[in-house]
Parts: C-alpha cells; structure tokens; sequence
C-alpha cells in the first residue's frame, strides 16, 4: 500500500511518502533558504564577471545570486530595456545596479550562491508554464507516439502567444479539459507576478513555489496512493477544496484526518526511518550492508558481504547481495535526497550476466524516482557512476549540524596528538624567566600519557 502522510506544527511542515509500507522521499518546508528553488525575485546586479561570462545578483539572500550569460541572453529583449537578443558578452548586457527579474535554479550550497536564470516555468500539474518562451516540450517519460501526438495537437490549439509549455508526464490520457482549466490558472498566476514586478524592490519575493501540501498534491498524488493522511485540520480541508477544484473526478485516493494523539511521523515509522537514514551504515536483510558517504565532490556507496555468508557458492553469495543493494541503493538517494555525482562500489563479480542482471535491477529501481537520473556505465574499476539531478537540500541539512568539535570531519584529535600539542606548549612557556609553575588541566588519561611520556 502506498501512502502520503503529512505532520503540520507551527515550527514546520514535512511530508513523507511510503511505498509498499517503507519509507521513500521525505519533504521538509522552513522558512530559511532550503526551500527557494523555483521562487522569483526582483534583484539587483551586484558585480558582473565577463571572465566567468557570468553575473552576481543580489536577490536579499545572505549570499549573492549567480546568473550566467546564457541564462540571460535568450531573454534579453523582453527584461532589459530592449536589447535585441544576441551573442553579446555579459559586460555589454548588464552594469552594476541593473535591475533584473530572476528565477532560482538551485539553492545555496557551500560558498556558492543560488544559481538564478530569467527562463521563468510556473509549474502546474499536468503542465508548465514558461512565460518568455515559445516552446512546445513532452515530457520524455511519454513513450507512446500516437498519445504524444494527440498531446502536441491539444497543446497547439490552447497554447498562449508568445507562451512556451512543457507537458508533464501526468498528463498522459488526461482531455483538454483539464488542460484548459490549468493553462487558465498558471497564465492568471503570471500576470500577478507581472504586475508586482514594477513596484517591487530588491529582494522582494514575487513568486512562491514551495508550499509543501501544494507541492504534493501537484506533483505526487495520483491514483498510484492509497492513503493521504494529514493531522491537520484546516489543511485537511484545504486538500480537499484542492482535490476538488484540480483533480479529475475519479481519483481513488482516500483522504484522512489523523486525530490520535501519538505524533503522526511516529505512528508511521518515520521518525525511525529519519533516524536510521542519518546512519553511514545501511543494513540489507540478506545480512549485507551499505556505507553511504557524502563529500563535496561525489557521493561514495560501498557494498558490503557482511553477514550474509551465503547457503550456495561465492559468487550467487555476491550476486544476492548485489542484487538486493541495486534495490535499496535508489530508495536511499531519494529517501536522503542526495544527488550530483554518484559512485557504487558494488562486491566484485566474475561474470557479465551477473553485472548485467545488478544494472538492470538498479535502473527498474531508479524509474520510480520522480527526480531525473542517470546510470552512465560500470568504470574499469568496477565501479557504477551515475547521476542525479540536485533538487533541494539533502535530508541531513534538516536534522544535522556541523560537529563544532571535530568541524565536521568526524574525527577528534587522539590522546598522543594532544600531548604533543601540550608538550610543544610546554616548551614553549617554560623558556619565558617569570614563569615559576605550570598547571596543566586536562583528562586523567592525558595526564597518564604525560606522565609516562
């Protein structure tokens, strides 16, 4: 059974979706820089780098905003006065103090900004809007030739001027009643946004795309859940107003409001999933586990035997295991949200059946993830890399801090380390002629190893 279970409080709000009874994406909402990303902003330019062909634009965040020239030039007409669309460099299209709209790409991460654009999509949910484009797209994810054509006849006909769209997976079988119903509020909510544009100032937020119910209910309820369950009640009855205004007639989704007095993340074992998702460590049940690492560059998975000793030969022992982590090895990306650059040691295997067999099964795995991703190869090491595309912040920016200790490194200076450091300082001190006696306070441990150092 498939469920979406949504907790409200007044410090945030935060969703989760179970499939098959586990836990697989988890949606968190603050009021803090994570959840930007497709909001819009009236900036301004705060410095322009023709060596990076690239802008910063203050959009009030702590950090500027990165806009690179070729999110800019396509666009150029309609938002800076005039200039006629070209291959112009970006110190000819923008000064210091230039006003400019932007759309946010990707949040801040590390040193580095959002990453902005002014190819503005307002998304609904069988479509997106692109306001300054005159694009027709379908999404990839529609095979069917006959119905993507049935799609871009529709999409001809009630396609704005001047207005790109995108077709949405979702909108596979749907009629151009649907269609017509959203194109009308997505152009309506794009006229505000234009109307605010003149009026507002640096930084204003003109466009809001992360209220988290709204987002579930565009872009991840459909007939596949069979349970939505919230422990609110006004938003149990926003869901349902929602349901009613957007949603086909015969969606089967049962809608419920959560009135236990247990926490609802509790009562569904997400808390405990949350807790375990936070591990480096993930245990298979054919007794095999997973270490997952995170750094700046890529995200390392390595796949371990462990306890799983096998009943058969060593290489059907390597290939269960393999084949139960290219299962859980997707769940875990989506369930910690972690993206870019992705490396999968998976046991050593012999035969190319095998290997074969374990990328099929990662990639039927991967086709349930909304996010966009993909398996390039196995490497001459052995190794899987693939990719997925970053949305959002990974699970652990919401429940985990740097250690102020260790800076993050996970690991503390050792008791010998520590007394190298004391006895350098000893040194140091006692050569200073005011200096009588010297206190040192520290463990007792350290004191033994000074003692018998």
């Amino acid at each position: 059974m498939n469920k979406i279970v949504i907790s409200v409080n007044d410090f945030q709000r935060r969703a989760a979706i179970l499939e098959d009874e586990k836990v697989v994406e988890i949606f968190n909402e603050r009021n803090d820089e994570s959840n930007i990303i497709k909001n819009i902003y009236k900036g301004k330019v705060a410095n322009v780098l023709p060596g990076m062909e690239s802008a910063f634009v203050d959009i009030g965040l702590e950090k500027n905003s990165f806009l690179y020239v070729d999110d800019l030039r396509e666009f150029e007409e309609k938002y800076l006065n005039g200039i006629v669309n070209s291959n112009k460099p970006i110190e000819d299209l923008l000064t210091v103090g230039d006003q400019v709209v932007v759309q946010v790409l990707s949040v801040p991460r590390g040193n580095k900004g959002a990453r902005v654009t002014t190819n503005f999509t307002i998304p609904g949910k069988y479509l997106v809007l692109m306001p300054n484009n005159d694009h027709l797209a379908i999404s990839k994810k529609i095979k069917d030739e006959s119905e993507r054509k049935r799609l871009e006849e529709i999409f001809k006909e009630i396609k704005p001027a001047k207005m790109g769209v995108i077709i949405r997976t979702a909108a596979q079988g749907k009629s151009i009643h649907h269609f017509e119903r959203e194109m009308v509020y997505l152009v309506k909510r794009w006229e505000e946004i234009e109307k605010r544009i003149k009026k507002a100032k640096t930084g204003e937020l003109l466009y809001n795309d992360n209220d988290i119910v709204t987002t579930i209910l565009r872009d991840v309820l459909n007939n596949t859940i069979d349970e939505l369950i919230v422990d609110n009640e006004k938003v149990y009855l926003d869901i349902i107003d929602y349901i009613n205004t957007f949603s086909e007639n015969n969606i089967s989704t049962r809608i419920k409001l959560y009135t236990k007095n247990k926490d609802i993340f509790q009562e569904y074992g997400v808390d405990a999933e949350i807790e375990r998702a936070l591990q480096k460590e993930v245990w298979l049940d054919c007794g095999g586990y997973l270490v997952i690492e995170k750094t700046e560059a890529l995200v390392s998975i390595d796949v371990n035997t462990g306890k799983n000793t096998g009943s058969y030969n060593l290489e059907r022992t390597v290939l269960n295991t393999n084949l139960e982590a290219a299962r859980e090895i997707p769940r875990q990306l989506r369930l910690r949200n972690l993206s870019g650059i992705i490396i999968i040691d998976f046991i050593d295997m012999k035969l190319q059946e095998d290997k074969d067999l374990v990328i099929q099964q990662l990639d039927a795995e991967l086709q349930r993830d909304r996010i966009k991703n993909n398996i390039v190869h196995f490497t001459d090491l052995g190794l899987i890399e693939m990719t997925r595309k970053r949305v959002g912040r990974t699970l652990s920016y919401f429940y985990e801090k740097e250690c102020p200790i260790c800076n993050g490194k996970g690991k503390v200076k050792s008791n010998e380390a520590i007394v190298l450091d004391i006895l350098r300082d000893i040194k140091q001190v006692a050569t200073e002629k005011d200096v009588n006696k010297i206190y040192i306070q520290t463990k007792k441990e350290i004191i033994k190893e000074i003692k018998n150092s």
